[in-house]
């Protein structure tokens, strides 16, 4: 439009603004030349061939594309949409073409002077769209499942045609449609790990400095603590001698006494009779059971309140109470020693 700018109208010195345009005191059209035949109701308008064609003057072939010089004019009506015709010269022979314009199929026909050239294919062979007839159009707006049907139809094509990468990208752009909701869950997992890196390290530090080691420490298996409970560091010779310790509190005092020879040939089924025997034992016999090796095994102690009655020489009652241990059976031997004492008063 800057190239219009510097173009200025012609007006004659005898021309006002009171005699309307300057195309009206001239006695012409704004169109010029292509409204010369407006009186007829035809303009000429510039028009291109929709597609191939055969002029019959001539019987040669004019290309779709190509442009003329068409008279449009007004032929009629499909309901409320104009019908329209299109009248040119042959660029080669000067023979007539008319055209005409078909609003009920949405298409272009020759009427006159030329013949359409014929080039029907399978719109799904060529991977083309087909467009949908009359009755397929009155389905899609008066059924909604048909319409349902045939979207979800379209989209699954429309999806199986699309490249890979373009699928991934949409695939994209749907899983960070909400970026900060997506960076939020990413900064929280980012901060959980790093406490958790930390506190793990912490501990670490903590083991090297007790136990004045510089080496790193590995992180902790579940191998590793099984093996752990599973090992028993105790001393083989120590563990032989408590064992000879506990037989002879468990074994009778009158007893023969068993060579070791006829120890070692003993069978299995006689060592594990002999283990049941001497554990059996050493449950049941209060006077053998030790208060550091059977701490979790005992019950707890209880306490029995026990009143005893003494008679002194001058007659008088004095009443004392005993605390004693009523699970080792020394509440007998406190009521015996007390009644001794009161029998040799």
């Amino acid at each position: 439009m800057s190239d219009r700018k510097a173009t200025n109208k012609y007006y004659p010195p005898d021309w006002d603004p009171s005699k309307g345009s300057i195309n009206k005191y001239q006695g012409q059209h704004p169109l010029r030349e292509r409204a010369r035949k407006l009186d007829q109701g035809i303009l000429i308008v510039r028009f291109e061939l929709p597609f191939n064609i055969w002029c019959e003057s001539c019987g040669k072939h004019v290309g779709a594309g190509v442009r003329y010089n068409a008279e449009k004019k007004k032929v009629g009506n499909y309901y409320s949409t104009p019908i329209l015709s299109f009248r040119m010269k042959c660029h080669l022979c000067s023979g007539w073409i008319e055209i005409q314009t078909d609003p009920k199929n949405s298409r272009y026909v020759v009427t006159s002077g030329a013949r359409q050239k014929e080039e029907t294919w399978d719109p799904e062979e060529n991977e083309t769209i087909k467009f949908k007839d009359e009755d397929e159009a009155k389905k899609l707006s008066e059924n909604a499942i048909f319409k349902l049907e045939h979207d979800v139809e379209d989209k699954r094509k429309a999806d199986e045609s699309k490249t890979l990468l373009t699928r991934l990208q949409d695939l994209n752009d749907k899983l960070w449609e909400d970026q900060y909701t997506h960076n939020q869950r990413l900064r929280k997992t980012f901060r959980e790990e790093k406490k958790f890196l930390a506190e793990k390290k912490r501990q670490a530090d903590e083991i090297c400095e007790r136990n004045s080691l510089s080496i790193p420490l590995l992180e902790e298996a579940q191998e590793d603590i099984i093996g752990a409970k599973l090992t028993n560091f105790a001393d083989p010779v120590l563990e032989e001698a408590k064992r000879r310790k506990l037989e002879v509190s468990a074994s009778p005092l009158f007893s023969k006494t068993v060579p070791s020879e006829v120890k070692k040939n003993q069978s299995p089924l006689s060592k594990l009779g002999a283990t049941l025997a001497l554990n059996t034992k050493l449950k049941m016999d209060p006077f053998l059971r030790k208060e550091d090796k059977f701490k979790e095994e005992s019950k707890p102690l209880k306490k029995a309140i026990v009143r005893i009655k003494k008679t002194s020489l001058k007659g008088t009652d004095d009443s004392s109470i005993a605390t004693v241990d009523s699970s080792s059976g020394n509440v007998l031997s406190a009521l015996l020693n007390d009644y001794g004492d009161e029998e040799s008063s």
